[in-house]
């Protein structure tokens, strides 16, 4: 009876996690293995299923359109990583100096109050401020004298992706982009313990110092995290891109979950955008096992 008891408590965790396994295993892991199946055939989702081989992935290197695909989202992810690294984390270190309990909760609340907001419609919003003719953007250059700066954001070849990268601006009302890693930044920092700041005070360091050698590497662990999300949030941008420009004007602004989402229910490729999927999935496993190893955690610091 003991022995039964002991079993049944110690199995009694993992029955509660076993309905979220089940739907993961069923959602995501079984479709992501059927997908590497199908990566390998001609297969147009429904009666065509030929099995072709590693034709799909040749084709998707010599596929003009993905190689730019893989151009611009190189330009989102390092524009994502800057972005991650700097004004989230400026924002967690402003707020944190405030004195006020009351203040840092209201403020605190401001800032991450916008991530409630679904992201089609901060989308949509944006494609009215930067609207060509009738944008809120180019109105307000107008009204200062700077007219001759206003263009159309959205439907230039030189400014598409600039203006794609640059939707939430500044940012921290984005889950991906901001809110989510200043909340990361600001509780790590207040889970720091203030005798380490007062010692460094004592010792006479100065604001600059103090970042330097004491915020950054008890911010490292949060940082190496932060990284991580912006790759896979580069890689697999689709959402802003497709509602904004669809890809264009002509291919300036696609990328590959653009062209897998084309090529898979627009031109019924459905095996050439599996494997265009598999491609993606390999680029971010790379890319996070290289921020892994380069990037320190917090425990390791010296």
């Amino acid at each position: 009876m003991k022995r039964k008891k002991l079993a049944w408590q110690y199995a009694k965790p993992y029955l509660f996690l076993l309905p979220i396994y089940l739907l993961m295993v069923t959602f995501k892991y079984i479709p992501f293995g059927m997908a590497i199946e199908k990566s390998f055939f001609n297969w147009n989702g429904s009666n065509v299923n030929q099995f072709v081989g590693v034709a799909n992935y040749i084709q998707a290197f010599k596929d003009p359109s993905f190689l730019i695909s893989l151009r611009n989202v190189g330009v989102v992810a390092i524009a994502y990583i800057i972005i991650v690294l700097t004004v989230p984390l400026l924002a967690a270190e402003l707020l944190y100096a405030v004195r006020s309990r009351r203040k840092q909760y209201i403020i605190r609340t401001a800032f991450t109050f916008p991530m409630v907001v679904p992201g089609v419609v901060v989308i949509l919003l944006w494609k009215w401020i930067l609207a060509g003719d009738t944008g809120v953007f180019n109105s307000f250059l107008q009204g200062v004298g700077l007219e001759s700066l206003a263009m159309p954001w959205l439907g230039s070849t030189k400014t598409a992706l600039f203006a794609i990268i640059a939707i939430g601006f500044p940012w921290l009302g984005s889950a991906a982009l901001g809110g989510l890693q200043f909340l990361l930044y600001y509780g790590a920092l207040q889970n720091t313990s203030r005798d380490m700041f007062e010692a460094a005070e004592i010792d006479g360091a100065n604001i600059a110092q103090r970042f330097f050698r004491i915020d950054l590497p008890m911010l490292a662990s949060q940082m190496k995290l932060t990284v991580t999300l912006a790759i896979i949030n580069a890689v697999q941008i689709f959402d802003s891109v497709y509602i904004l420009t669809k890809g264009g004007p002509g291919t300036s602004s696609i990328t590959p979950s653009v062209v897998l989402y084309e090529q898979g229910f627009t031109y019924k490729k459905m095996g050439y955008s599996s494997a265009i999927g598999v491609i993606m999935f390999a680029i971010i496993m790379v890319l996070t096992v290289i921020n892994q190893k380069m990037m320190k955690n917090t425990e390791k610091m010296d």
